[in-house]
């Protein structure tokens, strides 16, 4: 608590009391009459730390926050803290404390609200904890032309939101946790009661808006006239009861009656209960520069040549296993498209609809088979990842024609026979490549590896790790990582001898999850002259060293979770030091001991 005498400091001009866990102001402070700063007043029970306190603070700037209004009498008292008359606060927090969601006098409680009413200047309004069916009017009244965010919150009695349509600079507005109200209409557009304001567009300048955790929400109805002409996200999240065909509708009215719908970026919908079948976004009238993610939408929603812009840039679908992405004639300008455990009536994806790609990364596509091209080359794409994909089996039968692309992961992919066809004149600049968790890839005969490659991930298959001889003679390869088969890895010790291609270029090498390895080979390790930083990783049983050394160019030899070989070179333990001692830094578990 803040000290009683408090009322002293008759000069101080700053109390910033965020963070605090303040029960109530001290007494008095209606004396600290030179105050500018006040970061939240917290209203006590008695006539010496309520409202009235506030009243003389006249000379208050930038942010204040009332806390505890429960405490607050009546109406009378809530205007005695003369809000209005505070021309200089930017930004007002209005709290209830969370607690009986039912009110004894409704009335009451609504006519605090409106005897704290702040001056028109006001830039940023928030209110926390109101429990009553409805709000005074002058929140969202026109004449308050400089408020630029609302945020309502836990309003959990609340059935009829507030005129806020007619706030010229709103550019924020987020409602949650409005447990109660089930139909937003009219009367969030404009007060048909403000009888001497001028009508003007609904929400002229918003640009977020936000719905949280509104369970009873079943409705929402757009008014007439077009609104939202400078809209550029929406979020809804927790709306359960809100329908796709009710949500759908809304969306094409917001976003057609933009002004300037370039600058649309954002529409997230998740958690939604949709019986819709169609997503319609109409590419003739609409040009988006970012549409970004569609979230956990359970029932089906289609994506077709009708449906998506055709100057559309970035697309991610995720967790919507129901949306199905129609491939027709029409070619799009997409330079990212995301598909993460999602469509799964995708059987094969055909990359001539996007002649403009850059990066294509599949994710826990269940059913997707194919990869197909028959226009190449496709000279755009640069990364493509093809991801835990169980059914996928195959690249276009010509090879895959991409000569820019840097990056190819095919990653736990366990029907995939082979890499694509002719890599080596294919894909020229392939610098990375990650075949980590599919097996059939080394016991191809076309298995070979480009020579250009500079990083490669290997492994989760003891087929791809116990020998290294099918990968092929890589020269210009810098790093590479090799995973074991964690807990059903039967590898006892390795690297084998003989198994390790020619790698006269590798710097980094890593081992990860071998977790029943016991002994590291070092004179196997030996004919990797280049390697400097050997990080070895989840080797819980590893114990020994065989043989010389490890590479004299080692800079670094770094473990984490090795206990066993850890201790040992912590403790310099004979037989291990004597093999790393000429290492410049050994780090165990993130720290360096040597």
């Amino acid at each position: 608590m803040l000290p009683n005498g408090m009322y002293n400091l008759v000069n101080l001009r700053h109390l910033d009391i965020r963070g605090t866990r303040l029960k109530e102001m001290p007494k008095g402070m209606g004396k600290l009459k030179q105050l500018h700063t006040l970061s939240y007043y917290i209203v006590g029970k008695s006539e010496d730390n309520g409202m009235e306190e506030l009243g003389g603070l006249l000379n208050l700037h930038g942010i204040l926050g009332i806390q505890k209004l429960e405490n607050v009498v009546d109406g009378n008292e809530a205007r005695s803290a003369r809000i209005i008359d505070k021309k200089h606060i930017d930004e007002l927090l209005l709290e209830w404390s969370a607690g009986d969601d039912m009110v004894s006098d409704a009335q009451n409680q609504r006519d605090i609200l409106q005897n704290l009413q702040p001056h028109t200047d006001l830039k940023v309004l928030r209110i926390k904890g109101y429990k009553v069916k409805t709000f005074p009017d002058w929140i969202g009244h026109s004449s308050y032309n400089n408020i630029t965010s609302v945020s309502l919150e836990s309003c959990k009695n609340c059935c009829v939101l507030p005129s806020l349509g007619q706030l010229p600079s709103l550019k924020s507005l987020s409602i949650k946790r409005f447990g109660e109200l089930k139909s937003i209409g009219k009367e969030f557009y404009k007060n048909e009661g403000h009888q001497h304001s001028l009508p003007i567009t609904p929400f002229p300048s918003l640009e977020h808006l936000e719905f949280r955790n509104m369970p009873c929400w079943e409705e929402w109805h757009l008014p007439e006239s077009k609104a939202f002409p400078w809209f550029k996200s929406l979020r809804i999240n927790g709306c359960a009861m809100l329908q796709g065909d009710m949500v759908n509708p809304v969306l094409m009215r917001i976003v057609f009656s933009s002004s300037n719908v370039s600058k649309v970026r954002k529409l997230e919908i998740e958690d939604l209960e949709t019986s819709d079948k169609e997503m319609r976004l109409d590419g003739d009238r609409l040009s988006i520069s970012g549409f970004e993610c569609l979230v956990e939408c359970a029932s089906v929603v289609s994506l077709g040549s009708n449906c998506l812009p055709k100057s559309l840039q970035m697309l991610k679908i995720d967790r919507c296993r129901q949306i199905e992405l129609l491939q027709q004639q029409q070619k799009y300008d997409l330079v990212d498209l995301q598909i993460e455990y999602s469509c799964d009536s995708l059987t094969s994806l055909s990359l001539d609809a996007f002649p403009n790609l850059e990066n294509l990364r599949i994710i826990g596509c269940s059913n997707l088979e194919s990869v197909s091209m028959s226009e190449p080359p496709h000279a755009a794409l640069q990364h493509l990842s093809i991801d835990r994909c169980d059914k996928f089996m195959s690249f276009p039968q010509e090879g895959l024609a991409t000569p820019n692309l840097t990056y190819l992961s095919v990653s736990w992919c366990s029907k995939l026979e082979a890499l694509p066809r002719d890599m080596n004149t294919l894909l020229p600049n392939l610098e990375s490549l990650d075949i980590r968790g599919s097996p059939n890839i080394c016991r191809s005969p076309e298995a070979d590896l480009p020579p250009n490659l500079k990083h490669l991930g290997v492994g989760n298959c003891e087929e791809q790790v116990r020998g290294l001889s099918w990968m092929g003679n890589l020269d210009n390869l810098t790093y590479l990582m090799i995973v074991g088969d964690g807990r059903e890895s039967r590898i006892k010790s390795y690297p084998e001898v003989g198994s390790l291609p020619h790698l006269p270029s590798l710097i980094t090498l890593e081992l990860w999850f071998f977790n029943n390895l016991e002994t590291l080979e070092c004179n196997e390790l030996l004919r990797l002259t280049s390697l400097q930083h050997l990080h070895i990783v989840r080797c819980d049983k590893l114990k020994n060293m065989e043989g010389e050394k490890l590479p004299p160019s080692l800079l670094l030899l770094q473990l984490d979770d090795c206990h066993s070989l850890g201790e040992d070179c912590k403790s310099k333990h004979q037989q291990i030091w004597s093999k790393i001692s000429h290492i410049p830094t050994i780090k165990v578990d993130d720290r360096q001991i040597y």
